[in-house]
């Protein structure tokens, strides 16, 4: 199961009376039942870690390897870090909802979304944002380690993610403070994996 990107809050696009998929039953799975099992301790372990993972991908990566185009009509490594702030800034503000016991507005958090910064903001500025972003849904954690959150909040999240045979597939859940976490979690992992991808390509084209 590949999460390509995320929306919270948007329109349901799943068809009903679509079978379930194996990716999507194991997305449904690992987004409810797995997700609620674990402590708020163990998601923001697993979450720290997903941050670990994609800090170690930029690691080392220079301003013109950044903005470099390796893969034609694929984001740039500095586009996707712009994304991943900008995307993750928005989630803590609907994980905070969720961990106060409030259903997010429902305004989407978009797929795909980039800023303008990706094409001129200095690539360590972009790199800053991205780590604050992820700090801020870190201390979220924290406050829900530290309290409880009130049960019964959820969010609308729409995943999209491929398929075995490399399609994607739509479809949305409302998630838990929890689901929502792990959800963002693998969001990163996802970006950790393109992010390495473009950088085994800028070494090929060397």
């Amino acid at each position: 199961m590949t999460t390509e990107h995320v929306e919270h809050g948007g329109p349901a696009t799943q068809d009903p009376h679509t079978p379930t998929s194996p990716e999507k039953a194991k997305a449904q799975e690992y987004l409810t039942s797995r997700a609620e099992a674990m402590t708020p301790q163990q998601i923001r372990a697993r979450m720290r870690a997903a941050v670990v993972e994609l800090d170690a991908a930029v690691d080392g990566v220079a301003e013109e390897a950044a903005r470099a185009s390796v893969v034609p009509g694929q984001w740039t490594i500095a586009q996707v870090v712009d994304h991943v702030a900008q995307g993750t800034i928005r989630v803590a503000d609907e994980l905070r909802c969720l961990i106060d016991g409030r259903t997010p507005p429902a305004v989407p958090v978009y797929e795909g979304i980039v800023s303008g910064a990706a094409h001129r903001v200095p690539f360590a500025e972009l790199l800053e944002g991205m780590r604050a972003a992820n700090a801020e849904v870190d201390a979220l954690l924290g406050r829900a380690i530290e309290s409880e959150p009130p049960a019964g909040a959820t969010a609308r999240t729409i995943l999209v993610f491929n398929r075995a045979d490399g399609t994607e597939e739509f479809f949305d859940m409302d998630l838990t403070w929890k689901g929502y976490a792990m959800c963002q979690r693998l969001h990163l992992l996802d970006h950790r994996t393109q992010i390495k991808t473009l950088r085994d390509a800028q070494g090929r084209q060397r």
